[in-house]
């Protein structure tokens, strides 16, 4: 018994010490685990500081370059402006002008056309009155051919005078030369007058010839029965035909103008007499057509007249804008040459400042420089009136020379 409950004593007490240092080893792993976890979370935290640093620097970084960038982009941007602003500002000011002038004269051609119903409207009214006045002076016309062509012609210029052509430059009045001063002559020799040349922009012309014919027209006005109405209006229709006859017969589209027309204008003053004759023979104006004779009344002439003074002023408005197009860009090829100098003068001070600095380098810098020889010169006893005079630029560089 003795000896058994002692080896259960050894073995408790080997128990026991082993399990003291089994606790003690385990105490001191939890210490160094404990330790290494500390020290990792220490670690992880000096990660994300270090982290958190780094992101911090690469912002600023960003930062910082991003504001020089947007500092030198705007600093050459205003340069720039300045310079194409001292550059485009002239010709801006011109094509600004040139823009003004092109506007105003459309607008002007608008408001011209837009005018030109009322102006029509007041030509017609003014035709009927006149229209009213012929009435009254055909009795004393009646039966005068030589008082009713005078008089023709003297309505048709007063219409002309009233349509905005200029006299003696876009119409003249009874011609008998053409534009070289040649005269005008049929083929058979025959001296050629028309009462009216109106000319076009483009070189061309047209003849308007006055023709009167009142008398029958006035026997038809005056008719009472359907007889005399019938033998009337027979009469008036075969005087329209005889003028538009003579006035094929003469052939004027072939004699006047630079550029040929196919036609020419029969201009009868009479409104009432004109819507007569085509009221009784309506095929009378096709009749004039084909034999290159247009019949007018005052009203279609007045019409006419104002279509080409309309061509005239655009052709003028045209020359005018063909100009300013042309001065402009002659401004512009100006504008080009004189960039072009200026970059040959800054080419020139460029030269200019590398040719002043090798002089400069060769007068101040390097052994045997030519100040320091100088220098050298009147130290063994050159005798000289004038000290150098060192500009500021070199003024250290000279120094040095005669110091060495």
């Amino acid at each position: 018994m003795t000896i058994l409950t002692i080896i259960l004593a050894l073995t408790t007490a080997a128990l026991t010490i082993y399990a003291i240092r089994s606790a003690s080893k385990l105490a001191a792993a939890q210490r160094v685990a404990s330790i290494e976890r500390e020290r990792a979370a220490m670690f992880k935290v000096r990660i994300e500081e270090l982290k958190l640093q780094s992101e911090n620097d690469t912002e600023k970084f960003r930062t910082l370059a991003s504001d020089i960038v947007s500092v030198q982009t705007e600093r050459l941007n205003r340069i720039n402006e300045a310079r194409l602003s001292d550059i485009l500002r002239p010709l801006s000011e011109n094509i600004r002008d040139f823009r003004k002038a092109v506007s105003d004269s459309y607008s002007s051609e608008a408001r011209e056309r837009f005018a030109l119903d009322a102006r029509i409207r007041d030509l017609i009214e003014a035709n009927k009155r006149a229209g009213q006045e012929v009435r009254d002076l055909v009795s004393a016309l009646k039966g005068n051919n030589k008082a009713q062509g005078d008089w023709g012609e003297m309505l048709l210029e007063s219409i002309l005078e009233k349509s905005g052509l200029r006299k003696n430059e876009e119409y003249f009045v009874q011609v008998t030369a053409s534009s070289d001063g040649t005269p005008l002559r049929s083929v058979d020799g025959r001296l050629l007058r028309p009462d009216v040349v109106v000319n076009y922009p483009d070189g061309r012309a047209v003849v308007i010839d006055s023709k009167v014919s009142l008398t029958a027209f006035m026997d038809l006005a005056n008719a009472d029965n359907d007889m005399e109405i019938h033998n009337a209006a027979g009469r008036h229709v075969e005087s329209v035909k005889r003028h538009i006859d003579e006035l094929a017969a003469k052939n004027y589209q072939n004699y006047v103008g630079q550029r040929r027309t196919d036609f020419v204008l029969m201009f009868i003053p009479n409104e009432a007499a004109y819507m007569a004759a085509l009221q009784y023979d309506p095929a009378l104006w096709e009749r004039g057509r084909c034999k290159g004779v247009l019949i007018v009344s005052p009203t279609l002439i007045v019409s006419a007249l104002r279509l080409i003074e309309q061509m005239w002023q655009h052709d003028r408005q045209v020359r005018n804008a063909v100009e300013i197009a042309e001065a402009a860009g002659r401004m512009y090829d100006k504008l080009a040459a004189f960039v072009d100098d200026l970059a040959k003068v800054d080419r020139s001070i460029d030269a200019s400042k590398s040719a002043i600095t090798e002089a400069r380098r060769k007068l101040y810098e390097g052994t045997g420089n030519l100040l320091s020889r100088a220098e050298k010169l009147k130290a063994l006893g050159v005798k000289a009136s004038r000290h150098i005079n060192i500009s500021a630029s070199g003024n250290d560089q000279s120094t040095s020379s005669r110091n060495a």
